[in-house]
């Protein structure tokens, strides 16, 4: 599906970058869809010189004619609690509050495009394209299912290591808001392991197997 001023926003960004060329391609950044992205690591993104362009809901910039729509993140005040966005249809940036652009951005399950620049020494991974493949109806319960034991065992792991719940992470205290049942997790964390779930069994089927329930 093509988001509306999807384009335009990417070209702002590369100009707003310096960095030649009108899109992706026309450039070395190694660029990524992302159906979930977990809004906390805004500033982390931004601190390696990315480009976010994330998918939200139009009615922020007052738009009735698109319910999705593109902009780019121009910059994150953490202290102030805003964010500026490049608005594409009057080709301007505004500054939002943090809570109304994470409002209109979760309708879209935080989705987005990122796009990093090469450094020369990270691999690009080479995933199978899975576009084609349709989750069939009635999986959703075995998707849940591992996506809830994937968090599980995340969380093991992380308490093997000393990590407890706290209200935020805190990766010198050891300390995390995720160490709770996958049933009490922000949907945008849960969102993350379902894509891997939904995309592990899609990946099955495009290799040509099948799941069958005893």
């Amino acid at each position: 599906m093509k988001i509306p001023f999807f384009d335009q926003c990417v070209k702002y960004a590369l100009q707003v970058k310096q960095i030649a060329g009108d899109s992706f391609k026309d450039t070395t950044m190694r660029a990524f869809q992302r159906e979930a992205t977990n809004p906390k690591n805004l500033t982390k993104m931004l601190s390696k010189e990315g480009i976010i362009i994330p998918t939200i809901n139009g009615q922020l910039f007052g738009d009735t004619a698109n319910e999705m729509v593109a902009t780019f993140i121009v910059s994150v005040d953490e202290t102030a609690g805003t964010v500026r966005l490049y608005v594409p249809e009057s080709d301007e940036e505004r500054d939002f509050t943090a809570e109304a652009f994470e409002g209109a951005w979760k309708k879209h399950n935080f989705a987005c495009t990122t796009a990093f620049p090469a450094d020369g020494k990270t691999y690009y991974p080479k995933l199978m394209d899975l576009s084609h493949i349709a989750l069939p109806e009635g999986y959703e319960e075995l998707r849940e299912a591992i996506a809830e034991n994937a968090h599980d065992m995340w969380a093991r792991e992380r308490q093997s290591e000393g990590w407890t719940l706290g209200t935020k992470r805190d990766d010198a205290k050891l300390e995390t808001p995720d160490m709770v049942p996958y049933a009490d997790l922000a949907d945008s964390e849960r969102q993350y392991d379902r894509v891997m779930a939904e995309d592990t069994l899609k990946l099955f089927m495009a290799l040509g197997y099948k799941i069958v329930k005893a």
